[in-house]
């Protein structure tokens, strides 16, 4: 699990590199993304994998917010690099590779699940996206 944690430390850190992160905000990106894994390996086993992107994705975005309001720079400057982490492009990579040889029962089932992945990261970004409107709202 610490090999997982660093690894995707590492991972988002150098995807944020290529992605022309601000050299200041890189070690946060790296940081988000550790900790949005982390998240994803705790609850997976006892939740499920749908349960546990969900719950990795709401830690990512809540971070993002945060970090986005203490050093004033754009959201999506933390929110695209640590998302990528959880992005389900093996879910995706299989499915296609069951389409390619015609086994169309395991296609659908990959299909399900990577949008089941897919719809848990865009429901958590937006709760907590709206979760910060509101409350930007509220304190005005």
């Amino acid at each position: 699990m610490t090999v997982q944690v660093i690894g995707a430390f590492l991972a988002i850190f150098f995807f944020s590199i290529l992605n022309n992160v601000p050299k200041r905000y890189l070690l946060y990106c790296g940081i988000e993304g550790a900790v949005g894994w982390f998240l994803y390996l705790i609850f997976k086993v006892p939740s499920g994998e749908t349960l546990a992107i969900f719950l990795g994705t709401l830690g990512l975005a809540i971070m993002a917010h945060v970090f986005a309001r203490v050093f004033k720079a754009p959201v999506t400057v933390f929110l695209i690099p640590g998302l990528l982490i959880l992005v389900p492009g093996a879910g995706l990579y299989r499915f296609v590779y069951q389409m390619f040889f015609g086994t169309e029962s395991m296609m659908v089932y990959y299909m399900l699940q990577t949008l089941q992945s897919a719809g848990m990261i865009a429901l958590a970004v937006f709760v907590v996206d709206s979760f910060f409107l509101a409350l930007s709202k509220w304190k005005k």
